[in-house]
């Protein structure tokens, strides 16, 4: 692997080292760019695979809800009842 050491203030960087550097520069970024897109590749044959599952799938039957209704009970206040409705501090 490539490896740089910088010289100090008064050397200068040569040519060679400075077009090496942008070489790898160029193969780091060209290898994360190859591997992003076949990432985006696989995951388009994914998803293209599931759709294609899901259109010759056999045809299920649609969800119904068939539970009895929930029983409602409308809140009626005993008369008997004494009003404490207010809490006194």
């Amino acid at each position: 692997m490539f490896s740089f050491q910088y010289p100090g203030p008064q050397k200068k960087i040569p040519l060679t080292t400075k077009i090496m550097m942008v070489v790898w520069i160029f193969v780091g970024l060209a290898i994360l760019s190859f591997f992003a897109f076949s990432f985006v590749i696989i995951a388009l044959l994914a998803g293209l695979v599931a759709f294609a599952a899901n259109l010759f799938q056999k045809k299920r039957a649609p969800i119904s809800s068939n539970q009895p209704e929930f029983p409602k009970q409308h809140y009626s206040r005993n008369p008997k009842e004494k009003d404490n409705d207010i809490i006194d501090i």
